[in-house]
Protein backbone atom coordinates (compact mmCIF):
# COMPACT_ATOMS: atom_id res chain seq x y z
CA UNK A 1 0.00 0.00 0.00
CA UNK A 2 0.93 3.00 -1.11
CA UNK A 3 0.30 6.60 0.25
CA UNK A 4 -2.22 7.17 -2.86
CA UNK A 5 -4.24 3.97 -1.89
CA UNK A 6 -6.77 3.62 0.53
CA UNK A 7 -6.68 1.20 3.56
CA UNK A 8 -8.72 -1.47 2.86
CA UNK A 9 -11.67 -3.22 5.05
CA UNK A 10 -11.87 -6.74 5.02
CA UNK A 11 -15.18 -6.43 2.92
CA UNK A 12 -13.27 -4.67 0.34
CA UNK A 13 -14.40 -1.23 0.98
CA UNK A 14 -12.63 1.87 1.96
CA UNK A 15 -13.39 1.61 6.03
CA UNK A 16 -15.83 4.59 5.64
CA UNK A 17 -19.30 4.31 6.93
CA UNK A 18 -21.95 4.31 4.12
CA UNK A 19 -24.20 7.71 4.77
CA UNK A 20 -27.55 6.56 3.35
CA UNK A 21 -29.95 5.22 6.39
CA UNK A 22 -31.45 1.77 6.18
CA UNK A 23 -34.49 0.86 7.29
CA UNK A 24 -36.13 4.38 7.50
CA UNK A 25 -34.01 5.50 10.44
CA UNK A 26 -31.26 8.15 10.76
CA UNK A 27 -27.49 6.79 10.90
CA UNK A 28 -25.93 7.42 13.99
CA UNK A 29 -22.37 6.91 14.06
CA UNK A 30 -21.82 7.04 17.54
CA UNK A 31 -23.01 2.91 18.98
CA UNK A 32 -24.22 3.15 22.61
CA UNK A 33 -21.41 1.10 24.10
CA UNK A 34 -19.25 3.62 22.85
CA UNK A 35 -20.44 6.19 25.75
CA UNK A 36 -18.51 6.75 28.84
CA UNK A 37 -19.62 5.11 32.11
CA UNK A 38 -21.23 7.80 34.78
CA UNK A 39 -18.20 8.51 37.26
CA UNK A 40 -19.17 6.68 40.59
CA UNK A 41 -17.49 7.82 44.00
CA UNK A 42 -15.28 5.76 46.23
CA UNK A 43 -16.58 3.38 48.63
CA UNK A 44 -16.19 5.09 52.60
CA UNK A 45 -14.00 3.10 54.75
CA UNK A 46 -15.17 1.72 58.64
CA UNK A 47 -14.19 3.97 60.96
CA UNK A 48 -11.37 2.04 62.17
CA UNK A 49 -9.58 1.79 59.19
CA UNK A 50 -9.96 5.78 58.56
CA UNK A 51 -8.58 5.84 62.61
CA UNK A 52 -5.50 3.66 61.23
CA UNK A 53 -4.80 5.45 58.06
CA UNK A 54 -4.87 9.08 59.85
CA UNK A 55 -2.44 7.82 62.75
CA UNK A 56 -0.30 6.48 60.00
CA UNK A 57 -0.20 9.55 57.81
CA UNK A 58 1.32 11.09 61.05
CA UNK A 59 3.61 8.80 61.93
CA UNK A 60 4.83 7.56 58.72
CA UNK A 61 5.47 11.17 57.93
CA UNK A 62 7.69 11.37 61.29
CA UNK A 63 9.73 8.27 59.95
CA UNK A 64 10.52 9.98 56.56
CA UNK A 65 11.61 13.19 58.58
CA UNK A 66 14.05 11.18 60.11
CA UNK A 67 15.03 9.33 57.21
CA UNK A 68 15.55 12.08 54.94
CA UNK A 69 16.42 14.87 57.36
CA UNK A 70 13.17 16.37 56.29
CA UNK A 71 13.28 17.18 52.73
CA UNK A 72 11.20 14.37 51.67
CA UNK A 73 8.45 14.01 54.52
CA UNK A 74 6.16 15.90 52.16
CA UNK A 75 5.85 12.87 49.77
CA UNK A 76 4.01 10.38 52.64
CA UNK A 77 1.61 12.94 53.73
CA UNK A 78 0.63 14.05 50.19
CA UNK A 79 0.42 10.49 48.95
CA UNK A 80 -1.79 9.07 51.57
CA UNK A 81 -4.01 12.12 51.34
CA UNK A 82 -4.55 11.75 47.76
CA UNK A 83 -5.15 8.15 48.00
CA UNK A 84 -7.82 7.98 50.61
CA UNK A 85 -9.30 12.09 51.52
CA UNK A 86 -12.56 10.76 49.38
CA UNK A 87 -13.14 8.00 51.19
CA UNK A 88 -12.85 9.47 54.67
CA UNK A 89 -13.09 12.99 56.47
CA UNK A 90 -11.02 12.39 59.09
CA UNK A 91 -7.95 11.74 56.49
CA UNK A 92 -8.97 14.24 54.59
CA UNK A 93 -8.45 16.58 57.44
CA UNK A 94 -5.22 14.76 59.26
CA UNK A 95 -3.34 14.63 55.54
CA UNK A 96 -3.74 18.00 54.75
CA UNK A 97 -2.64 19.11 58.57
CA UNK A 98 0.23 16.78 58.40
CA UNK A 99 0.93 17.91 55.11
CA UNK A 100 0.85 21.77 55.88
CA UNK A 101 3.44 20.58 58.64
CA UNK A 102 5.53 19.11 56.42
CA UNK A 103 5.64 21.55 53.82
CA UNK A 104 6.45 24.05 56.66
CA UNK A 105 9.21 22.56 57.81
CA UNK A 106 10.63 21.98 54.56
CA UNK A 107 9.87 26.05 54.45
CA UNK A 108 12.42 26.59 57.67
CA UNK A 109 15.11 24.36 56.10
CA UNK A 110 15.42 25.87 52.68
CA UNK A 111 14.61 29.57 54.59
CA UNK A 112 17.57 29.06 57.15
CA UNK A 113 19.77 27.88 54.45
CA UNK A 114 19.06 30.68 52.21
CA UNK A 115 19.50 33.27 55.49
CA UNK A 116 22.85 31.43 56.21
CA UNK A 117 24.44 31.35 52.95
CA UNK A 118 23.67 34.99 52.20
CA UNK A 119 25.39 35.79 55.32
CA UNK A 120 28.44 33.69 54.48
CA UNK A 121 27.70 31.22 56.87
CA UNK A 122 27.28 33.77 59.74
CA UNK A 123 23.95 33.51 59.74
CA UNK A 124 23.67 29.84 60.78
CA UNK A 125 24.84 30.82 64.21
CA UNK A 126 21.02 31.52 64.04
CA UNK A 127 19.29 29.45 61.72
CA UNK A 128 20.90 26.82 62.72
CA UNK A 129 19.70 26.16 66.28
CA UNK A 130 16.02 26.89 64.91
CA UNK A 131 15.75 24.88 62.75
CA UNK A 132 16.85 21.83 64.62
CA UNK A 133 14.35 23.40 67.18
CA UNK A 134 11.41 23.06 64.81
CA UNK A 135 12.61 19.49 62.99
CA UNK A 136 12.28 18.40 66.57
CA UNK A 137 9.09 20.69 67.11
CA UNK A 138 7.68 18.85 64.28
CA UNK A 139 8.66 14.84 65.19
CA UNK A 140 6.81 15.14 68.76
CA UNK A 141 3.82 17.03 67.20
CA UNK A 142 3.70 14.67 64.79
CA UNK A 143 3.27 11.63 66.93
CA UNK A 144 1.11 13.55 69.30
CA UNK A 145 -1.67 14.23 66.45
CA UNK A 146 -1.03 10.36 65.25
CA UNK A 147 -2.13 9.52 68.91
CA UNK A 148 -5.30 12.21 68.84
CA UNK A 149 -5.85 10.81 64.85
CA UNK A 150 -6.14 7.50 66.27
CA UNK A 151 -8.98 8.29 68.73
CA UNK A 152 -10.58 10.06 65.88
CA UNK A 153 -9.98 13.69 67.14
CA UNK A 154 -9.52 16.46 64.26
CA UNK A 155 -6.42 18.04 65.80
CA UNK A 156 -5.37 20.86 63.84
CA UNK A 157 -1.40 21.51 64.17
CA UNK A 158 0.03 24.85 65.50
CA UNK A 159 2.63 26.95 64.49
CA UNK A 160 2.31 25.84 60.56
CA UNK A 161 1.73 27.82 57.34
CA UNK A 162 -1.40 26.62 55.88
CA UNK A 163 -0.52 25.76 52.30
CA UNK A 164 -2.85 23.55 51.76
CA UNK A 165 -6.53 23.94 52.75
Amino acid sequence: MNEQTAPQTPDGGTGQPSQQPTGGQAYDPAPPYAQTPPPYAPAPMLESDARTIAMLVHILAAIAMLLSAGTLAFVVPLVMWLLYRERSALIDHHGKTNLNLQLTSLAVIIGGCVIGFATLFIGFIVTGPLMVAYAVYALVISIVAGIRANRGEYYRIPLVIPFVR
